[in-house]
């Protein structure tokens, strides 16, 4: 059944609708209706080249973007879904000859400027540092576009120069991921006190924001400061009981604090979440050891052996180094008890 002309804006807009709210089964039905009644209609193929996009089938995102084009070939909005196409499928040349023309079409937006810098990016273009000051003067504000060109930046192994667009796009953003974002790149660069003020703006806004929790008391022990590192890691915890992580971490402040109790509670809880993590069953062994209980450190000791044999010089040094351990003369016959 062909649709009237007259209904297919109100059909747009609905697919739109149901695409942006993520019911994408939705949209494809309605662009199908309209795909039906209109088959040579650029619009149609354009949007039917973005939901497959969205459900990550290339090729027909492709073919739909190709169709699209050859139907209006210097739209600018077809040329940037045709180069994030190409970007997504791996082909960067084609990506960043689309944008480039979408960026010459229309030099007063700013998706296809960021688009095409990002492209220059992952192509190792020494270009990119001119065009990147460029949208700074330009499109300072533009938030989605540092965000991109943070990754890639990261992505490139540029860790330095990602501080500084994740910090653009924090500077100009409602959302408090974004400070999260900046302060974990922050973090990877060994700058922990940076990290801690971007970890703390983020909860600032978001206090239940687990991993900004998380990575806030990761940073304040880099810096030193446990008892604040504490108290950060014992509200993670709280926020998300069932995830080993968190627990890891407030073992190892616990460590530093010399709260052995403490630590052991904590790496058990971390184990109940997360039993694969070797290096936990080491900690954990290493402080059963400290309080004296040997037996139960050798049965840490041995699950841990269990799931990464690699960890067996460690569990050596520990035993025959801390102050409560054993001391043995054949490594060959401590490892094979272990490995029993």
């Amino acid at each position: 059944m062909t649709e009237p002309r007259a209904n297919r804006p109100s059909l747009f807009e609905n697919a739109l609708a149901e695409l942006r709210a993520g019911r994408i089964e939705t949209a494809q039905v309605l662009c199908d209706r309209i795909l039906e009644s209109a088959p040579r209609d650029p619009a149609a193929h354009q949007l039917a080249a973005t939901i497959a996009l969205r459900r990550g089938r290339l090729e027909d995102a492709a073919r739909w973007a190709s169709s699209s084009l050859s139907l209006r070939p210097d739209h600018p909005p077809t040329l940037i879904l045709a180069a994030r196409v190409a970007r997504a499928a791996g082909d960067f040349a084609q990506a960043r000859t689309w944008s480039e023309s979408a960026a010459r079409l229309a030099p007063d937006r700013s998706e296809p400027a960021f688009l095409s810098c990002v492209t220059l990016i992952e192509a190792g273009d020494e270009k990119a540092r001119s065009v990147l000051e460029d949208l700074l003067t330009r499109f300072p504000n533009f938030v989605q576009g540092w965000r991109e060109i943070a990754e890639a930046l990261r992505k490139a192994g540029h860790p330095k120069t990602a501080v500084l667009a994740f910090a653009r796009a924090a500077e100009s953003s409602a959302d408090p991921v974004d400070h999260a974002r900046l302060g974990a790149a922050l973090q990877a660069i060994d700058r922990p006190r940076e990290a801690c003020v971007a970890f703390r703006r983020a909860l600032e806004a978001a206090p239940d924001l687990a991993e900004a929790r998380l990575a806030l008391g990761t940073c304040l022990r880099q810096a030193g400061e446990l008892q604040s590192a504490r108290v950060e890691l014992e509200q993670a915890v709280t926020l998300r009981p069932s995830d080993g992580r968190p627990w890891f971490a407030l073992g190892l402040v616990c460590e530093d604090l010399r709260d052995t109790p403490g630590a052991i509670e904590a790496y058990r809880r971390s184990i109940e979440a997360q039993p694969d993590v070797p290096e936990v069953h080491v900690n954990l062994g290493l402080n059963l050891q400290n309080a004296g209980d040997l037996d139960a450190a050798m049965d840490s000791y041995r699950r841990a052996m269990r799931l990464r044999p690699g960890t067996f010089g460690r569990i050596a040094q520990a035993l025959t180094s801390a102050n409560k351990g054993r001391l043995w003369l054949n490594s060959a016959r401590l490892r094979r008890l272990l490995e029993a």
